[in-house]
């Protein structure tokens, strides 16, 4: 009877793993699907971003260009405007001066004038 138990351990441990071996296949198998279908999606994925890439490497290098354009333009706007305050400045002084004289100059020709009328009168 121990021959016969000992016999039939065995063939339950040789049915235990036969459907282990079994389950450890299908589960590989699934795996292994699961691993091809990642690899096909990064392969797409791979496929449409780099031309993706390159073309965003052609548009950033396209704006940096213009970047450096308006760097430029804004460059050449502030000295601009720099030249124009010089030349308000310098209108400023040469016109406020003789302005400022020949105001005073009509005040007191006007009050002398005044004088002399009031003189006349009396």
């Amino acid at each position: 009877m121990i021959a016969s138990l000992g016999g039939w351990a065995a063939i339950v441990f040789a049915a235990f793993w036969g459907v282990l071996v079994i389950v450890l296949g299908l589960v590989f198998v699934n795996l292994f699907r699961v691993l091809e279908s990642t690899k096909m999606l990064i392969d797409g994925i791979r496929q449409e971003t780099v031309p993706l890439l390159s073309e965003v490497k052609v548009t950033v290098t396209g704006v940096n260009r213009e970047l450096d354009r308006v760097d430029g333009m804004l460059e050449s706007a502030g000295k601009v405007a720099k030249n124009v305050e010089r030349l308000s400045s310098v209108v400023e002084q040469a016109v406020s001066s003789p302005l400022i004289k020949l105001i005073g100059f009509g005040a007191g020709a006007s009050r002398a004038f005044r004088r002399l009328r009031k003189d006349k009168k009396d």
